[in-house]
């Protein structure tokens, strides 16, 4: 077993995941996706936990720090599992072993891929049908283990998604092949929610009972990548998996229509959407360029 963490512009937040990281898997590499500022120190104090550092030399997208990681760990310590991981996430309980325990238990383990957790935050996961064995729709890759027979069968991450539905596009590969990605009952996934915003309907804070609703909130270069990976998701399984694509899309949808509708910096959402669309269209993959990420700044 060895797990792998994706980090970018780290704060101290992530050398006390990694020192509790440690406490569940014996072998560790985090991986620098080329922060834009002086994060040495942060990085040594992540060395002194014990844990392994590969620095990238320019920021290449999550996907390609994920697949350097990966790599890396199977040169060194040549795993039966991966346990890929972002920088603000942690796991609680008996993490590792009850996930590995699915997977040993199962009626059919040749065919077990992945193992997620059932809940993110104790919230629960969707699933895919009912089975005695259910499967987790659409796992993150934070928190998920990846068995390496698996990679040597369906390849690594596509780098060209940079970021956003890279998990997404594995996970539809994985199942292309035959493998499952089966939840892990109970195993819970500590992970930051990031910025969330009021959700407020002229000027009014939309509240059900007691409880204030926020809206989970992305930047607009952040909403490029997510329009244009899913519509080049959409395009590459919705023949071979169209039930998985159109929930999926429909939950998309929604996320847009909050953003749209209830979010700040709406023009510049839009913006990103309209040419996520045009280069999801034209097939223009890898980072966003330039020019239009400053016009989203």
């Amino acid at each position: 077993m060895a797990a792998v963490v994706s980090a970018y512009s780290p704060t101290k937040e992530l050398v006390e995941n990694v020192a509790s990281l440690k406490r569940y898997v014996e072998h560790v590499i985090v991986v620098d996706d080329g922060s834009p500022t002086d994060v040495s120190g942060i990085l040594s104090d992540v060395e002194a936990t014990g844990a392994r550092v590969l620095r990238l030399p320019e920021n290449c997208g999550i996907a390609a720090a994920l697949n350097a990681g990966m790599k890396r760990a199977r040169e060194l310590w040549e795993p039966e599992w991966l346990i890929t991981m972002d920088q603000d996430s942690r796991f609680t309980g008996n993490y590792v072993e009850d996930a590995l325990e699915v997977a040993r238990s199962s009626s059919s383990p040749q065919t077990v891929g992945l193992v997620a957790p059932q809940f993110h935050n104790n919230i629960r996961m969707p699933l895919l049908g009912t089975a005695d064995e259910p499967e987790v729709f659409d796992p993150m890759q934070s928190g998920t283990l990846i068995k390496t027979s698996v990679l040597d069968r369906v390849g690594y991450l596509d780098e060209d998604f940079f970021i956003d539905c890279v998990d997404s596009e594995f996970n539809a590969r994985v199942r292309e092949a035959g493998f499952r990605a089966l939840a892990s009952a109970g195993s819970n996934l500590a992970h930051s929610l990031g910025d969330a915003r009021p959700l407020k309907i002229l000027g009014w804070h939309a509240r059900i009972g007691e409880k204030k609703l926020s809206v989970h909130y992305h930047s607009p270069f952040r909403v490029y990548y997510i329009t244009r990976n899913s519509f080049v998701l959409m395009r590459r399984y919705a023949l071979s998996q169209p039930k998985w694509i159109l929930r999926r899309l429909y939950m998309e949808l929604q996320s847009h229509a909050v953003r749209f509708v209830y979010g700040p910096n709406r023009r510049k959402h839009l913006i990103g959407f309209l040419y996520g669309l045009r280069d999801g269209l034209i097939n223009r993959m890898g980072k966003i360029d330039p020019r239009l990420a400053e016009r989203l700044r």
